[in-house]
């Protein structure tokens, strides 16, 4: 009976050491978040005609601006990113986005998120896109510039006069501001998502965007996108829906987009609907009025990629209403042919030539510019 005790208790003693050490040496595999580094840097030198009404004006050379045609411009990114599981199998992210030019802007943090993943999707929580934007299809572009977005006025510079936005595009969502954003896992080729933002001033204070003082704004969003396969081509499709409360400046937003991929081909349209929900203090409504946001966005292209090359074309137009005195409204429209050709491991080479009109409701020289810019580049990732 001894010997049958003595013997459980020395297996049992085994047992707990054998536990024990494969408990410590579990620990100390265990290793802490590691954080990798990636990004980019692009440099660019173009010429670009800027319309001398727009320039001169009905002044003299002193009491107008001059553009140079010639410039050189950078664009560079430095990401730092890691990620780590969990004992309960949930996936920890954190990201922070470094802008590097040496401009105005320079060292600014672009974004900056945690991340937290499993098989409820992916949660974000920091500065980073809206789910609008994260699941946006568009019209494909490629090249040194943007169809859509702020690339243009660098060039071709935006009046002041004019409303409508350097960075509008044709969907909605790409602001940075503090948010949580939730994207699901796809399934049956549909991803679905939405975000919410308590404020868009991304202060550490709390939001005040109540009451007759109130001078922020919340904006929340959902979104769906759809991605499969239809014979031999590839269909995308995404619609999103915007809300931002802010008063007398409240409005919504509804943007959708298709992409279809045939061999070598891609084709796509992108558009953009925002509506002002505000009202003026005598309650007279926001919309169609001077102080509106009312807006419509297009965006159509086609691409071509074989090899190490990939062409496309695409326009970009907006018109955003605005009842004023004089009738009409602001708008800015693109054309836009652009070219990559890699010419090795993460290195390429970007061409571009663009034609920008913007233009405003008044007619007057100085509050209307076009031109074209012809701009060639390489951007390196890393």
């Amino acid at each position: 009976m001894k010997k049958s005790l003595y013997l459980t208790s020395a297996l049992v003693a085994a047992g707990a050491l054998a536990l024990g050490s494969t408990a410590t040496m579990a620990a100390s595999k265990a290793k802490p978040m590691k954080i990798g580094v990636s990004g980019s840097y692009k440099v660019m030198l173009g010429y670009a005609t800027n319309s001398s009404g727009y320039t001169v004006g009905t002044g003299t050379s002193t009491t107008q601006t001059s553009y140079n045609d010639v410039d050189v411009k950078t664009d560079s990114e430095i990401h730092f990113k890691g990620s780590v599981k969990t004992d309960s199998g949930m996936t920890v992210g954190v990201a922070v986005e470094l802008e590097t030019d040496q401009t105005s802007s320079a060292n600014n943090i672009d974004g900056s998120y945690v991340t937290l993943g499993g098989d409820f999707g992916t949660i974000m929580l920091g500065s980073s896109a809206s789910a609008a934007a994260i699941l946006a299809v568009n019209a494909p572009n490629t090249g040194a510039l943007g169809a859509t977005g702020p690339d243009a006025s660098a060039w071709v510079v935006k009046p002041a006069a004019v409303s409508v936005g350097a960075a509008a595009g044709a969907n909605i969502g790409g602001n940075d501001s503090h948010k949580i954003r939730w994207n699901s896992k796809a399934f049956s080729g549909f991803t679905i998502g939405g975000s919410y933002i308590p404020s868009t001033t991304s202060s550490n204070g709390m939001p005040a965007n109540g009451g007759t003082a109130g001078t922020e704004a919340s904006q929340a969003d959902v979104a769906v996108k759809y991605s499969g396969k239809m014979g031999a081509n590839t269909i995308s499709a995404s619609a999103a829906y915007w809300a931002q409360d802010s008063g007398t400046t409240s409005y919504d937003a509804t943007s959708m987009g298709l992409s279809v991929t045939a061999g070598a081909f891609t084709v796509g349209l992108g558009i953009k609907d925002v509506n002002s929900e505000g009202k003026a203090a005598d309650g007279t409504p926001i919309t169609g009025s001077a102080s509106s946001v009312d807006e419509e966005a297009v965006n159509v292209g086609a691409q071509w990629a074989q090899g190490s090359t990939t062409l496309s074309l695409n326009y970009f137009k907006v018109e955003q209403e605005r009842a004023t005195a004089t009738a009409g409204e602001d708008s800015v429209e693109k054309w836009t042919l652009g070219a990559k050709y890699a010419m090795g491991p993460g290195v390429d080479f970007l061409g571009t030539v663009q034609n920008v009109k913007w233009g405003d409701e008044s007619t007057a020289a100085t509050n209307n510019n076009k031109g074209t810019a012809i701009v060639g580049g390489i951007k390196v990732t890393f």
